[in-house]
């Protein structure tokens, strides 16, 4: 499985003035009902961890002249979980103990 990184960011990376009381935020992603029945996601409380792997295809890429970098991705095939049930590679390759 690749490393995960934090995608967290300040709204002062962006220069932008905010009455936010935190700072911080994340991109966000929205999936409808038919895709979190297709990876049998049950009604999950706000604020719930999980873990989601997922097979995308870049859909469009953008670089500009001030280093300022963008890109968008279509999503093919995504799977989630509770955070932490991730199985290590020994419990995958040695099953029975």
């Amino acid at each position: 499985m690749p490393k995960l990184s934090s995608l967290k960011q300040s709204y002062k990376d962006w220069n932008e003035p905010t009455k936010a009381e935190k700072d911080a935020y994340y991109p966000s992603l929205y999936l409808e009902g038919k895709s979190l029945d297709a990876m049998d996601v049950g009604n999950i409380r706000a604020g719930t961890e999980l873990t989601m792997v997922a097979t995308v295809r870049v859909s469009s890429s953008s670089d500009s002249a001030t280093g300022a970098r963008s890109m968008s991705f279509e999503i093919l095939e995504a799977a989630m979980s509770p955070k932490g049930d991730e199985k290590d590679s020994a419990s995958i390759l040695f099953p029975n103990g």
